[in-house]
Protein backbone atom coordinates (compact mmCIF):
# COMPACT_ATOMS: atom_id res chain seq x y z
CA UNK A 1 0.00 0.00 0.00
CA UNK A 2 2.72 2.53 1.37
CA UNK A 3 4.65 1.62 -1.92
CA UNK A 4 1.75 2.06 -4.53
CA UNK A 5 1.10 5.91 -2.55
CA UNK A 6 4.02 6.69 -3.33
CA UNK A 7 4.03 5.79 -6.74
CA UNK A 8 0.85 7.64 -7.64
CA UNK A 9 2.04 10.90 -6.04
CA UNK A 10 3.64 11.95 -9.66
CA UNK A 11 0.86 11.87 -10.61
CA UNK A 12 -0.70 14.75 -7.99
CA UNK A 13 0.20 17.71 -10.07
CA UNK A 14 -0.63 19.96 -7.21
CA UNK A 15 1.50 18.06 -4.72
CA UNK A 16 4.08 17.48 -7.14
CA UNK A 17 3.77 21.53 -8.23
CA UNK A 18 4.20 23.02 -4.90
CA UNK A 19 6.96 20.37 -3.45
CA UNK A 20 8.84 22.03 -6.58
CA UNK A 21 7.94 25.74 -5.77
CA UNK A 22 9.42 25.06 -2.57
CA UNK A 23 12.88 23.15 -3.79
CA UNK A 24 13.14 26.77 -5.69
CA UNK A 25 12.35 29.04 -3.59
CA UNK A 26 14.95 27.15 -1.25
CA UNK A 27 17.77 26.68 -4.25
CA UNK A 28 17.43 30.77 -4.67
CA UNK A 29 16.63 31.80 -1.11
CA UNK A 30 18.97 34.68 -0.89
CA UNK A 31 17.80 36.43 -4.15
CA UNK A 32 14.39 35.75 -3.28
CA UNK A 33 13.98 37.20 -0.08
CA UNK A 34 16.51 40.36 -1.02
CA UNK A 35 13.65 40.39 -3.85
CA UNK A 36 10.92 40.79 -1.34
CA UNK A 37 12.51 43.26 1.10
CA UNK A 38 12.98 45.59 -2.23
CA UNK A 39 9.58 45.54 -3.53
CA UNK A 40 8.26 45.87 0.21
CA UNK A 41 10.14 49.12 0.16
CA UNK A 42 13.30 49.89 -1.54
CA UNK A 43 14.92 52.15 0.67
CA UNK A 44 15.21 49.04 3.50
CA UNK A 45 18.15 47.35 1.24
CA UNK A 46 20.28 49.88 3.28
CA UNK A 47 20.54 50.91 6.76
CA UNK A 48 20.76 54.86 5.43
CA UNK A 49 16.92 54.35 4.65
CA UNK A 50 15.99 54.30 8.56
CA UNK A 51 15.68 57.38 10.60
CA UNK A 52 16.78 57.06 14.94
CA UNK A 53 15.78 59.48 17.25
CA UNK A 54 18.41 59.95 20.35
CA UNK A 55 16.88 61.31 23.03
CA UNK A 56 18.08 62.28 26.82
CA UNK A 57 21.00 64.20 28.15
CA UNK A 58 23.63 62.37 26.60
CA UNK A 59 26.14 65.19 24.21
CA UNK A 60 28.15 62.54 22.88
CA UNK A 61 26.12 59.83 21.53
CA UNK A 62 24.06 62.56 19.66
CA UNK A 63 27.42 63.57 18.37
CA UNK A 64 28.55 60.38 16.90
CA UNK A 65 25.11 59.44 16.30
CA UNK A 66 23.42 59.76 12.37
CA UNK A 67 19.83 60.64 13.52
CA UNK A 68 17.34 63.43 14.83
CA UNK A 69 18.26 64.35 18.19
CA UNK A 70 15.03 65.44 21.16
CA UNK A 71 15.91 66.32 24.41
CA UNK A 72 13.28 63.93 26.02
CA UNK A 73 11.88 61.02 25.71
CA UNK A 74 8.00 61.90 25.23
CA UNK A 75 9.29 64.21 22.18
CA UNK A 76 10.85 61.31 20.91
CA UNK A 77 7.98 58.82 21.11
CA UNK A 78 5.40 61.52 19.73
CA UNK A 79 7.38 61.06 16.38
CA UNK A 80 8.23 57.19 16.68
CA UNK A 81 4.07 56.49 16.96
CA UNK A 82 3.63 59.08 13.82
CA UNK A 83 6.35 57.26 11.93
CA UNK A 84 8.75 60.33 11.63
CA UNK A 85 11.36 58.10 13.00
CA UNK A 86 12.17 54.10 12.98
CA UNK A 87 13.82 53.73 16.41
CA UNK A 88 14.72 55.43 19.64
CA UNK A 89 18.10 55.23 21.48
CA UNK A 90 16.91 56.48 24.95
CA UNK A 91 20.19 58.16 27.35
CA UNK A 92 18.64 60.15 30.26
CA UNK A 93 22.08 60.68 31.65
CA UNK A 94 25.40 60.31 29.87
CA UNK A 95 27.71 59.64 32.58
CA UNK A 96 31.14 60.11 31.01
CA UNK A 97 32.95 57.83 33.91
CA UNK A 98 30.69 55.06 34.77
CA UNK A 99 28.45 52.85 32.82
CA UNK A 100 25.54 54.23 30.53
CA UNK A 101 22.59 52.12 29.77
CA UNK A 102 20.46 52.96 27.18
CA UNK A 103 17.26 51.87 26.42
CA UNK A 104 16.18 50.86 22.54
CA UNK A 105 12.47 51.15 20.80
CA UNK A 106 11.65 49.34 17.69
CA UNK A 107 8.61 49.40 15.48
CA UNK A 108 6.84 46.38 16.13
CA UNK A 109 6.69 45.58 12.23
CA UNK A 110 9.40 43.11 11.32
CA UNK A 111 11.13 44.27 8.56
CA UNK A 112 11.20 48.27 9.38
CA UNK A 113 12.61 46.54 13.03
CA UNK A 114 15.33 44.17 11.48
CA UNK A 115 17.14 47.25 9.42
CA UNK A 116 16.66 49.66 12.22
CA UNK A 117 18.19 47.33 14.75
CA UNK A 118 20.96 47.08 12.50
CA UNK A 119 21.91 50.46 12.42
CA UNK A 120 21.37 50.59 16.10
CA UNK A 121 23.91 48.08 17.08
CA UNK A 122 26.22 50.19 14.51
CA UNK A 123 25.49 53.41 16.10
CA UNK A 124 26.37 52.08 19.49
CA UNK A 125 29.31 50.30 18.26
CA UNK A 126 30.38 53.81 17.20
CA UNK A 127 29.51 55.50 20.68
CA UNK A 128 31.32 52.62 22.51
CA UNK A 129 34.76 53.27 20.48
CA UNK A 130 34.54 57.06 20.86
CA UNK A 131 33.75 56.58 24.52
CA UNK A 132 36.88 54.23 25.17
CA UNK A 133 38.43 57.00 22.98
CA UNK A 134 37.67 59.79 25.51
CA UNK A 135 38.07 57.75 28.80
CA UNK A 136 41.74 56.68 27.35
CA UNK A 137 41.47 52.67 27.08
CA UNK A 138 43.28 50.96 24.52
CA UNK A 139 42.06 49.68 21.72
CA UNK A 140 38.68 48.30 21.10
CA UNK A 141 37.75 45.16 23.01
CA UNK A 142 34.49 44.06 20.98
CA UNK A 143 30.87 45.29 21.48
CA UNK A 144 29.47 42.77 23.95
CA UNK A 145 25.57 41.43 23.92
CA UNK A 146 24.41 40.41 27.14
CA UNK A 147 20.97 39.46 28.80
CA UNK A 148 18.82 40.72 30.97
CA UNK A 149 20.45 39.04 33.57
CA UNK A 150 23.96 40.51 32.46
CA UNK A 151 25.32 37.34 31.12
CA UNK A 152 26.69 37.60 28.22
CA UNK A 153 24.80 36.11 24.48
CA UNK A 154 26.56 35.25 21.57
CA UNK A 155 25.20 36.89 18.46
CA UNK A 156 26.82 35.78 15.00
CA UNK A 157 28.50 39.22 13.19
CA UNK A 158 28.05 40.49 9.43
CA UNK A 159 24.58 38.80 9.15
CA UNK A 160 22.57 40.64 6.35
CA UNK A 161 19.12 41.91 6.20
CA UNK A 162 18.47 39.19 3.67
CA UNK A 163 20.36 36.41 6.15
CA UNK A 164 18.45 37.25 8.99
CA UNK A 165 15.17 38.14 7.41
CA UNK A 166 15.68 34.30 5.91
CA UNK A 167 15.62 33.02 9.75
CA UNK A 168 12.80 34.93 10.97
CA UNK A 169 10.02 34.36 7.88
CA UNK A 170 11.67 32.39 5.03
CA UNK A 171 12.44 29.44 6.77
CA UNK A 172 9.46 28.89 9.17
CA UNK A 173 6.91 29.40 6.33
CA UNK A 174 9.13 26.09 4.37
CA UNK A 175 8.73 24.14 7.18
CA UNK A 176 4.92 24.92 7.67
CA UNK A 177 4.69 24.77 3.71
CA UNK A 178 5.61 21.32 4.10
CA UNK A 179 3.41 20.66 6.62
CA UNK A 180 0.77 21.52 4.69
CA UNK A 181 1.86 19.38 1.95
CA UNK A 182 1.43 16.89 3.85
CA UNK A 183 -1.87 17.20 5.17
CA UNK A 184 -3.23 17.83 1.73
CA UNK A 185 -1.84 14.66 0.71
CA UNK A 186 -2.96 12.42 3.09
CA UNK A 187 -6.94 14.10 2.26
CA UNK A 188 -6.15 13.25 -1.66
CA UNK A 189 -4.74 9.70 -0.82
CA UNK A 190 -7.54 9.02 1.49
CA UNK A 191 -10.61 10.86 -0.31
CA UNK A 192 -9.33 9.17 -3.39
CA UNK A 193 -10.01 5.22 -2.30
CA UNK A 194 -13.51 6.32 -1.36
CA UNK A 195 -14.37 8.22 -4.02
CA UNK A 196 -12.69 4.82 -6.51
CA UNK A 197 -14.67 2.82 -3.74
CA UNK A 198 -11.76 0.78 -3.55
CA UNK A 199 -11.55 0.84 0.00
CA UNK A 200 -14.05 -1.85 0.30
CA UNK A 201 -11.66 -4.00 -1.64
CA UNK A 202 -8.75 -2.78 0.50
CA UNK A 203 -10.63 -4.06 3.60
CA UNK A 204 -11.38 -7.42 2.50
CA UNK A 205 -7.82 -8.18 2.09
CA UNK A 206 -5.86 -8.90 5.56
CA UNK A 207 -5.57 -5.12 6.03
CA UNK A 208 -7.29 -3.69 8.62
CA UNK A 209 -8.53 -0.52 8.63
CA UNK A 210 -6.02 1.25 10.74
CA UNK A 211 -3.31 -0.60 8.45
CA UNK A 212 -5.18 1.19 5.59
CA UNK A 213 -5.24 4.69 7.20
CA UNK A 214 -1.96 4.43 8.88
CA UNK A 215 0.00 3.52 5.46
CA UNK A 216 -1.57 6.93 4.44
CA UNK A 217 -0.39 9.24 7.02
CA UNK A 218 2.80 7.41 6.93
CA UNK A 219 3.10 8.08 2.72
CA UNK A 220 2.50 11.60 3.80
CA UNK A 221 5.13 11.76 6.43
CA UNK A 222 8.12 9.85 4.02
CA UNK A 223 7.25 12.79 1.40
CA UNK A 224 7.61 15.14 4.08
CA UNK A 225 10.79 13.95 5.35
CA UNK A 226 12.18 13.42 1.92
CA UNK A 227 11.19 17.64 1.10
CA UNK A 228 12.48 18.93 4.10
CA UNK A 229 15.80 17.21 3.48
CA UNK A 230 16.13 18.15 -0.03
CA UNK A 231 15.75 22.29 0.97
CA UNK A 232 16.98 21.82 4.03
CA UNK A 233 20.57 20.73 1.77
CA UNK A 234 19.66 23.72 -0.34
CA UNK A 235 19.53 26.06 2.19
CA UNK A 236 22.95 25.01 3.71
CA UNK A 237 24.13 25.25 0.96
CA UNK A 238 23.27 28.88 0.21
CA UNK A 239 23.22 30.40 3.55
CA UNK A 240 24.06 27.59 6.25
CA UNK A 241 21.60 25.93 8.68
CA UNK A 242 21.83 25.52 12.46
CA UNK A 243 20.34 22.14 14.08
CA UNK A 244 19.62 20.51 10.85
CA UNK A 245 18.63 17.46 13.26
CA UNK A 246 16.10 19.14 15.17
CA UNK A 247 14.74 20.82 12.66
CA UNK A 248 13.76 17.69 10.56
CA UNK A 249 12.35 16.61 13.72
CA UNK A 250 9.86 19.95 13.55
CA UNK A 251 8.92 19.80 10.50
CA UNK A 252 8.28 16.40 10.95
CA UNK A 253 6.13 17.25 14.02
CA UNK A 254 4.13 19.72 11.82
CA UNK A 255 3.68 17.67 9.61
CA UNK A 256 1.83 15.02 11.65
CA UNK A 257 -0.29 18.14 13.21
CA UNK A 258 -1.57 18.32 9.93
CA UNK A 259 -1.76 15.01 8.30
CA UNK A 260 -4.09 14.25 11.71
CA UNK A 261 -6.12 17.17 10.55
CA UNK A 262 -6.13 15.92 7.17
CA UNK A 263 -7.23 12.20 8.12
CA UNK A 264 -9.98 14.10 10.22
CA UNK A 265 -11.75 16.26 7.83
CA UNK A 266 -11.54 13.54 5.24
CA UNK A 267 -12.98 10.75 7.36
CA UNK A 268 -15.68 12.87 8.11
CA UNK A 269 -16.76 14.29 4.39
CA UNK A 270 -15.01 11.27 2.58
CA UNK A 271 -15.18 13.72 -1.35
CA UNK A 272 -12.01 15.48 -2.38
CA UNK A 273 -13.45 19.04 -2.98
CA UNK A 274 -15.15 19.51 0.35
CA UNK A 275 -12.23 17.61 2.66
CA UNK A 276 -9.42 20.05 0.45
CA UNK A 277 -11.49 23.26 1.07
CA UNK A 278 -12.12 22.69 4.72
CA UNK A 279 -8.56 21.44 5.51
CA UNK A 280 -7.03 24.59 3.79
CA UNK A 281 -9.51 27.06 5.92
CA UNK A 282 -8.26 25.13 9.15
CA UNK A 283 -4.78 25.17 7.80
CA UNK A 284 -4.70 28.92 7.13
CA UNK A 285 -5.47 29.88 10.75
CA UNK A 286 -3.17 27.30 12.21
CA UNK A 287 -0.28 29.45 9.94
CA UNK A 288 -1.96 32.78 11.30
CA UNK A 289 -1.69 31.16 14.53
CA UNK A 290 1.75 29.88 14.45
CA UNK A 291 3.13 33.55 13.66
CA UNK A 292 1.54 35.07 16.68
CA UNK A 293 3.98 34.16 19.84
CA UNK A 294 7.85 33.19 19.90
CA UNK A 295 6.34 29.64 21.72
CA UNK A 296 4.22 28.89 18.64
CA UNK A 297 5.49 27.13 15.36
CA UNK A 298 7.15 29.67 13.51
CA UNK A 299 9.22 31.05 16.74
CA UNK A 300 10.61 28.04 17.40
CA UNK A 301 11.81 27.38 14.46
CA UNK A 302 12.99 30.57 13.61
CA UNK A 303 14.97 29.98 16.58
CA UNK A 304 16.01 26.21 16.32
CA UNK A 305 17.20 27.07 12.76
CA UNK A 306 19.57 30.50 13.71
CA UNK A 307 20.97 28.61 16.66
CA UNK A 308 19.17 30.77 18.77
CA UNK A 309 17.96 29.83 22.22
CA UNK A 310 15.23 27.83 23.02
CA UNK A 311 14.06 25.40 26.17
CA UNK A 312 13.27 21.94 25.67
CA UNK A 313 9.57 22.27 26.76
CA UNK A 314 9.17 24.74 23.75
CA UNK A 315 10.78 22.30 21.54
CA UNK A 316 9.23 18.72 22.99
CA UNK A 317 6.17 20.26 22.57
CA UNK A 318 5.17 19.90 19.53
CA UNK A 319 6.82 16.54 19.04
CA UNK A 320 4.48 15.03 21.65
CA UNK A 321 1.28 17.25 20.37
CA UNK A 322 1.64 15.52 16.98
CA UNK A 323 2.06 11.85 17.99
CA UNK A 324 -0.97 12.39 19.91
CA UNK A 325 -3.08 13.74 17.49
CA UNK A 326 -2.02 11.20 14.50
CA UNK A 327 -3.01 8.07 16.86
CA UNK A 328 -6.38 9.91 18.08
CA UNK A 329 -7.26 11.01 14.13
CA UNK A 330 -6.24 7.10 13.43
CA UNK A 331 -8.75 6.13 16.06
CA UNK A 332 -11.36 8.04 15.38
CA UNK A 333 -11.59 7.83 11.87
CA UNK A 334 -11.65 4.32 12.22
CA UNK A 335 -14.67 4.78 14.66
CA UNK A 336 -16.35 7.18 12.27
CA UNK A 337 -15.89 4.13 9.22
CA UNK A 338 -17.07 1.29 11.15
CA UNK A 339 -20.17 3.38 12.84
CA UNK A 340 -21.33 3.93 9.27
CA UNK A 341 -20.68 0.46 8.31
CA UNK A 342 -23.21 -0.19 11.21
CA UNK A 343 -25.95 2.32 10.10
CA UNK A 344 -26.03 1.36 6.59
Amino acid sequence: MILKDLRLIGRERTIMSAMAILVFIASFSSIITFGLLVLYKPDFVTVSGVEIGIAGDCPILKTVADGKNYRTLDDALKDFYAGKIDAIIYLPNENLSATNFVTVFLPKDEITGIVASSKVKDTLKDYQRKMREIRGLPGDDGFRFVNPDFRRVDVKEGSSITFRFIYAVLIPLLVITTAIISGGLVVDLISEEHETRTLEVVLSTPMSFTEFISAKVVVSLTVSATLTLVWMILLWVNIGLSNPLLILLLSLSFSMIFASLGVVVTSILKDRERSQLVFSLIAISLVTASFTTPSMMAGVVARVSAGSQFSAIEFLTYPVIGSVLCAASVLLSERLYFWRSHQS
